[in-house]
């Protein structure tokens, strides 16, 4: 038997090697933060509208939209922070939805506490996602910045 035969693997596990390395070069990777980034921008008049119209909320709003422009800098940049960013933003609109909620029934404002309901039903889902996709943004950046330096 010579060397080459005994070093190659069975001709089933080569296969299923190549079939790997195919689909993994044939289907673009896409970004997992992509959505979150797309969810920032469609939210971006109501956090205009629900923060910074309220004077008693506009430091929450101008916060709010600092944080976004820092999210879409670092985000542009394939920084990993931003997924540290955006999960950190999402959190706290979470809280701070809850707690105008809370404040809006008990000053009886019906109104108040819709809107803010309606901004938590996009924030609850939006930190689970970002929790479920971490590992897999983190090794999107990796393979993105592997594929540049290539390149």
């Amino acid at each position: 038997m010579s060397r080459d035969a005994q070093r190659s693997p069975p001709p089933a596990v080569a296969e299923l090697v190549l079939v790997r390395c195919q689909s993994m070069d044939d289907a673009p990777e896409r970004d997992p933060l992509g959505l979150v980034a797309a969810a920032f921008v469609i939210t971006l008049p109501f956090d205009y509208d629900a923060y910074l119209i309220h004077r008693d909320l506009s430091d929450f709003g101008i916060l709010i939209i600092v944080t976004k422009a820092v999210f879409f800098v670092l985000y542009l940049l394939r920084s990993r922070f931003a997924w540290h960013v955006g999960f950190g933003l999402t959190a706290v609109i979470t809280v701070l939805a809850l707690l105008l909620i809370y404040r809006g029934a008990k000053a009886g404002e019906v109104d108040c506490s819709l809107r803010h309901f309606l901004e938590l039903t996009v924030a609850v889902p939006l930190v689970l996602y970002q929790w479920r996709i971490r590992e897999r943004y983190f090794r999107y950046i990796q393979n993105r910045r592997a594929n540049l330096s290539v390149h």
